[in-house]
Order: structure tokens, then sequence, then C-alpha cells
């Protein structure tokens, strides 16, 4: 029998085959395995970096857990690790440390917390990757402050704990807005289930109103068309309440709409003036919003009137808060039948329970003014370069370390609006040059802190710090040690921030006060260093720390008249300073500029300008200096100044029978002259202004605070040149038509019999 065997009908797979497929299934394992590798080590990376910044964060905590502010663990006792401390995680074995920095300006501490692990240690030196920072600021408030905040604190306790916001329930708003049934003429009253309305803009909406001659709610007018009324809203004996009314004249009738309730027994007036240096589309047309104040009392707990004429550069404001008569005084009772006038305590006195301690604290500011591109001046951007750009003015008490209500008027507490700069510095010379403009004009600063102990007693007197300069003029010199250039050294009393001369060895600052302390402050290399004394002792010492970092001095010339030249400021970025050394030979002065800064740092810019009226300086755009690495004299830009012919427009500001002002300010349009004021605005006195303005178009504004007398019955002030008059707007615009000599525009202030 024979037995045969096809091969090609046999299956099956070569060695070659088998060996490919065995190399293809190795590769993907092996890769399979180094995925899973960088898996595991990636998941454990991650793991070791999240706790050390849980241990960061612990360690931020602890320190942000201080609750005393004195002795061994309270807050001014927080300083930097003197070792490092050894944390076993899960993961990793951790070292942790940590810096603590005191800060001013305001005061603060700012912890950098540094956790490392493995080839990361020590911080100084180890690989960044392996290491985790975590950066805060710490800043000490008493613990009873933190109560403030807390949702319905003291609600019905019988405490005198605040609510949620620094209003501290010392006023609401009652405004009472619906829903019409249909859509209606705005501007117009309809009337809704018995109550009055008034149609708003959008025709839809209604705002409840009330006449104001209405006998059942005896309204008593007060002033800028406002009303009152004195209420029991708590239940408890007294009228502790206040209801304040807007008057809205509807065809020749007078209706009261319900704005805002001051729980705490008196309203408390914030007065000052509105200026604006900022100009729109380029040329010198002042841009003075009416917008500018908050309206929203729920917000802001303020109720602000601010009704600048069209065209004005300058007008009056006042912003009403509530303060808490839980202390007194009692107010003075004009007839048996009456209250004291809302501005003072009910007799006797009294306040709903719920009002925090002293009513109100909080901001006061300008809305819209940022986001214009525009900033705004206080008296700290008058001074010096500043270290925070603000738009509003801080306003608390200080009591046995805490904040509370302010409880008192203040007058004079002014607003200057400049076109926006690019740098801090240009600011400041922007600020300065601007203020300077207008006459009779003193800024407040942006920080008002009363400090008082014992109960927060109301107190009716007018703050008024800042409407006139006043005091012994003292010239303080001091020492300065450690600064290879020129600091930046102020003198302030708590009330005026002014700027003082400076080397790198020794200052001298002059102030006119009557305090009884001022503080002598200096930036350098961005230290800043802060002494107290009396105006009348010899300067205390700025000792700065030690720098390596390399100083850089800049030295060029001012090309022009001795008049012209010597007008010229110049400013330097990065904490440089600089002087005009006034020192012309008949063709320019000489000018030194100083910067002390890390050899990191490749250049800085040096921008000129002139307080000159009518005067420019070239170039005008900041000019770059390239700084090398180490310390160098350099040579800086050449300038130019230059002056055009100027006038005077002067004249007197008679002040009427009866007419109480706290302020009376001068100015022509913005870039086109300064002016100075004289006279300290007495009833029945003249004060005198003069303007230097170059020849041109040009306008003259006189402003006052207030528009109008105060409290109950109060009367417009009326102010008069020839045929040109303003009723009640505070602000009085004189054309002075195309300048080309002197002139003289004598101007008066009365007393009207028109309802404010």
């Amino acid at each position: 029998m024979k037995l045969t065997h096809s091969i090609k009908n046999s299956l099956g797979i070569g060695l070659i085959e088998v060996l490919v497929t065995t190399v293809v299934v190795a590769i993907g394992l092996l890769a399979v395995a180094s995925l899973q590798g960088d898996l595991l080590n990636g998941s454990r990376n991650n793991k070791t970096r999240a706790e050390a910044q849980a241990i960061a964060n612990t360690k931020i905590e602890q320190l942000r857990d201080t609750i005393v502010k004195t002795g061994a663990t309270g807050y001014n006792a927080l300083a930097s690790s003197t070792s490092n401390e050894s944390i076993g995680g899960v993961t990793e074995t951790f070292t942790r440390g940590w810096t603590v920095t005191n800060q001013t300006a305001p005061v603060r501490k700012q912890v950098s917390i540094t956790v490392c692990w493995s080839d990361g240690c020590p911080a100084s030196t180890g690989n960044k990757q392996n290491q985790v920072t975590v950066q805060s600021v710490i800043a000490f408030d008493n613990i009873g402050n933190s109560s403030l905040t807390a949702s319905g604190a003291g609600a019905g306790t019988g405490t005198n704990i605040g609510g949620p916001s620094t209003n501290a329930n010392s006023s609401d708003d009652i405004s009472e807005n619906i829903n019409l049934p249909s859509s209606l003429t705005p501007g117009t009253t309809t009337t809704v289930d018995g109550k009055t309305y008034i149609v708003q803009s959008t025709g839809t909406k209604g705002t409840r109103a009330d006449l104001c001659n209405d006998a059942t709610l005896a309204l008593t007018p007060f002033e800028n068309s406002l009303y009152t009324r004195r209420v029991d809203f708590d239940g408890i004996t007294g009228n502790e309440a206040i209801l304040l009314y807007e008057k809205v004249t509807i065809n020749t009738v007078d209706y009261c709409i319900p704005r805002i309730r001051f729980n705490g027994g008196v309203i408390i007036p914030v007065r000052g003036i509105v200026h604006s240096g900022a100009t729109s589309g380029g040329n010198s047309e002042a841009l003075l919003d009416v917008n500018l104040f908050t309206f929203n009392a729920n917000e802001s707990g303020t109720y602000c009137i601010f009704n600048p004429p069209e065209g004005a550069k300058s007008a009056p404001y006042v912003c009403y808060v509530g303060g808490n008569c839980q202390f007194g005084p009692s107010g003075t009772v004009i007839s048996p039948a009456t209250q004291p006038p809302v501005t003072e305590c009910p007799n006797p006195y009294v306040a709903n329970p719920i009002v925090g301690p002293g009513g109100w604290r909080g901001k006061v500011g300008l809305l819209g003014v940022a986001s214009r591109g525009n900033n705004v001046c206080f008296a700290e951007e008058i001074a010096a370069t500043p270290v925070t750009l603000d738009t509003a003015r801080n306003y608390f008490v200080r009591n046995a370390g805490l904040n509370e209500g302010i409880n008192k008027p203040y007058s004079c507490h002014d607003f200057l609006i400049i076109n926006g700069q690019t740098t801090a510095a240009r600011v400041h010379n922007e600020c300065a040059a601007q203020a300077n403009a207008i006459g009779g004009f003193t800024l407040a600063s942006k920080t008002i802190q009363r400090d008082i102990t014992g109960n927060n007693v109301f107190s009716p007197a007018i703050n008024v710090d800042y409407c006139a300069v006043s005091g012994t003029i003292y010239t303080i010199t001091g020492t300065i040690t450690n600064a290879n250039s020129m600091p930046t050294v102020t003198v302030t009393d708590s009330i005026r921030i002014n700027p003082c001369s400076a080397t790198n060895t020794s200052y001298t600052c002059q102030i006119q006060t009557s305090a009884t302390s001022v503080t002598i402050s200096g930036v350098y290399n961005g230290e800043r260093q802060n002494c107290t004394m009396s105006p009348s002792a010899s300067g205390c010492s700025l000792a700065f720390t030690a720098t390596t970092n390399p100083t850089y001095t800049i030295n060029g010339h001012i090309n022009g008249t001795s008049a012209t030249a010597n007008a010229v400021t110049l400013a330097l970025s990065g904490g440089g300073a600089c002087v005009n050394n006034n020192d012309h030979n008949g063709t320019y002065s000489t000018y030194t500029c100083a910067i002390t800064t890390p050899d990191t740092t490749t250049s800085a810019t040096l921008t000129a300008t002139t307080s000159a009226v009518g005067g420019t300086v070239t170039p005008s755009a900041a000019q770059t200096i390239t700084l090398p690495g180490a310390a160098a004299t350099l040579p800086g830009p050449e300038f130019t100044a230059t002056i055009a012919t100027t006038y005077t427009i002067s004249g007197s500001i008679s002040i009427g029978n009866n007419v109480s002002l706290t302020t009376i300010t001068v100015a022509v349009d913005t870039g086109h002259g300064t002016c100075t004021l004289t006279g300290n605005h007495a009833e029945n006195t003249s004060d005198s202004y003069s303007c230097t303005v170059p020849a041109g178009t040009n306008h003259l504004a006189i402003t006052l605070s207030s528009a109008c007398t105060s409290g109950s019955g109060s009367k417009k002030y009326e102010m008069t040149y020839g045929a040109t008059t303003s009723l009640g707007t505070g602000s009085l615009i004189i054309d002075l038509g195309n300048v080309t000599q002197n002139a003289t525009k004598n101007i008066s202030v009365a007393k009207s019999n028109n309802a404010c």
C-alpha cells in the first residue's frame, strides 16, 4: 500500500514569523511597563506636591489665627522661622521654613512659606522642582471686629454689634418701586391701590411718592431739596429714626420720595468739592460727570448729592451717612414743640440698638474714574510717588484696637481727577501740577482715622482740619544712613503730607502744623523707614538697610532762560530721585538724578515737566536711560524749556451777610494757568485771588462748599459777576474770552431767599 503526503496542503507557522511576533509583543509590553512606571511616578510626584502645599497652607492658617496683638504669641511677635521644621509625610519627609516681612502703608506682614523635599532642600540652593512656596499677607484686626461681619450678629440680643457691612445698620434704603399695570409717560404720576407713584424713565416702573405738604407726614425741609421726619421705628421709647425724602416737582406740585432711613438718631454730612483736571479729546474741557457718586444706600450706606452745572470744572458734593446717638449728647431744642436739627441727636438722645458703635464707617469715592483711564489725587499723591492708586477715601474711628463708625461730620474733603498716567511717578507729578494750579485748594488724605477711647459719643463739631493751613511753620532736618542715592522723603502731621528735599546723607522738611508730633517717612531701594517726633525737635535718623545693588547717577542740562529752566521738574522711574540744581549759567541749568536698583534692572525712564504757566519742555515724552548693570555716572538727555507771554486775571470775592463757607477755590481751564487765593472766607469779608494765564481763550471758575446754607430751612447761595450769576450750584463760570491783557473780575457771594 502506497502512502502519499501533499506538502501544499500542510498548514502552520514558520520560525521567522514566530520570532517577529515575539519581538513586536515584547516591544509593546516594554512600552506599557514604561508608561505604567511614568504614571506611578507622576502620581507620586503629584501627591508629594499636593501634600507639600497642604503643609504650607497649614502654617499660613496657624499664623493667621493669631487673635491677640501683643505678647509673646501675639501678632506683633510674628517673625521668620529661626530653624527649619522636619515633617514626615506619606510620600516624603518635608522641610518647612518661613519668612515674615513687616510692611507699612498699610501696616501688615508679608508671609512666605517654603516646603522642600529630596534634592529640593535646602530651599535657597535646592532643585526648585521639588519645592512649594505659598505667600500671603496678614493684617491684624481684633476678634471683636470679626464678629461685626457675622450675618445677623446682635439681632435680638440687645447688643450693638453691627451687621455684615460697614454700614453697621446705620441706614436702610426705603425706596418703594413697583411694576406698573401698563406703560405710562415717564415723569408723570399715577395712582395704584390708593398710593401715588412717579413713572420712571422706562415707563413701566413707578416710584412711591407723597405730597411734600402732606399734613399727616409733617415733613421738615432740610437742604439740597431734601425733607426729613423723625419717627419711632424700633418700637422703643423715642424717635430714633430719621426718614430722608427727595423732592421732585411735577407740574408745579412738590412730591417727596422716601429714600433712606437713618437708624441711629442723627445724619452726618461729609462735604467737599470735586475738581477735574482731566480733559476730553485732548483739549481743556473738564470731565465732571454727574454720576460720580453712588446712590445705592444698601450697598454703600451713603446718600450723595452732586449736581455740577454744565461745563463746570469744579462742583460741591455732600454725602449723608448715619451716626449713632446711643451715648448722646442731646441736641439743642429750638422750641418746645420741635426736636433738634437732624444733624444733632434727639433730645433726650436715643438710637436703635442694632446700630454698631459710631454708626457708619467705610469709603466715599468716585465711580467710573478708573474705567475711563483717569486717576484720582489725594494728599499722598501730592507729596510723593503713591504706594497705591485709589479712587475713594476711607473713613473710620479706631477705638482700643477696633474699627468703629465715624460719628462726626467732615468738611473740605475734596477730590481731584486727572488724566490717566502710565506710572505712579507720573501720577505724582500730574497731581502736584494740577493741585498747584487751583487757588485755595488743599487735598485731604485718603485715610481719615479718628482715635478715641471709651464710648463712641457723637461729636457734632464739624472737622475742618483740611479747610485751611494753620499753626507754626517748622523746618526739620535729619540724617540718612546706608543710602547710596537720594531717598524720597515726606513729612506728615496726619492731616497734610509735604515733600522734603534730600541727599543720600540728610533731609530737610518744612511743615505748618498745630500737631504735637509729625512722622518723617523715607523710601529707598524699595525699603520704607518711618520715625515719629515732635516738630520742634531735631530731626530723627532714617537708617536704611545697606545694599550691594549698584547706584547710577544721571547728569544733564535744561536749556532755556533762568525762569523757564528752573521751573522744570524731573521724575525717574523705578524709585529714583531727581533734583533740578537751579544753577543757571546764562544758557542752561543742570539736573542730577540717582537710583539704586538690582543689577538685573536694565533701564529706567526720565520725564521732564514744567510748572511755568504757558511753559513747555522738549522732549515731552519719557526718555529711556540704559543701565549697564554696574555702578556708573551716566549722561542724561538734554531738555529745552520755553514759556509764552502771560497775563494776570485777579479780583476780590466778597462774602455777604449770613454766608458761611468752609472752602472757596479758584481755577482756570486745565493746563491754561495757575491761581492763588488768600482769605478765610468769613462772613462780611473779602478774599482776593490772582491767576496767571497765557494768551488765548480761557474760563475762570469759582467754586464754593457748600452751595447752600446747611440744615433746616436751607437757602441757596447766589454768586454774581456782572450779568453772570449762579444760584445754588456752588459753581460760577466766567468766560474770559480771548485773553490778551490783564483783567479784574470781582465776584460777590450772597444768601438768597430761595430754598435749597
